[in-house]
């Protein structure tokens, strides 16, 4: 179903690996502040960012290894697209109940309406592995490209963040 996708896969992986090694290395600027509060902001920040690098990562391994079955594909790429869909929905809800407080309105189309859609666009392009490989192949590309994307956006805005916040808490 991937033959030919290689080099894409191999290309989008690796930023996708590179960048959750440089956004740890960011969380360790992370200091000060309540506990509580970080914990919940993470798991609507931080957690869906490298889950989002986590799973192009993963996904690229998958596509490029060898010799899967159709099934094992679609059932792999369904299942990431299902936890991705519950972090976005997580997201939403924490907004939405003022759990956490969006420091921007993008936030909420960045961290929970786009994720939404683009893991919403992967799961119907896992469904379609069975129906039909080559339609399929075009849409997990085009919705890992995608996230691949809007993590990176999440992650430069993360770090501008907290490299600001970090500052504030040195000078204080």
């Amino acid at each position: 179903m991937f033959e030919g996708w290689d080099s894409f896969y191999l290309m989008i992986g690796g930023a996708a690996g590179a960048l959750i090694g440089l956004l740890f290395i960011v969380v360790t600027l992370i200091r000060g502040g309540d506990a509580a509060t970080k914990l919940r902001t993470t798991g609507v920040y931080m957690t869906p960012t490298v889950a989002h690098l986590a799973m192009v990562l993963v996904l690229s391994a998958v596509a490029t290894a060898p010799s899967l079955s159709l099934t094992i594909d679609g059932v792999i790429f369904g299942a990431c697209a299902l936890a991705c869909l519950g972090f976005a929905a997580r997201a939403l809800l924490m907004f939405g109940i003022r759990s956490v407080q969006a420091t921007h309105w993008s936030d909420i189309l960045a961290y929970g309406i786009a994720p939404l859609a683009l893991c919403s666009a992967l799961a119907i392009s896992a469904a379609a592995v069975w129906l039909s490989p080559a339609w399929a192949a075009r849409g997990i590309a085009a919705s890992l490209l995608a996230l691949l994307l809007l993590a990176i956006r999440n992650a430069w805005d993360l770090v501008t963040w907290i490299t600001a916040k970090a500052d504030e808490l040195d000078k204080s």
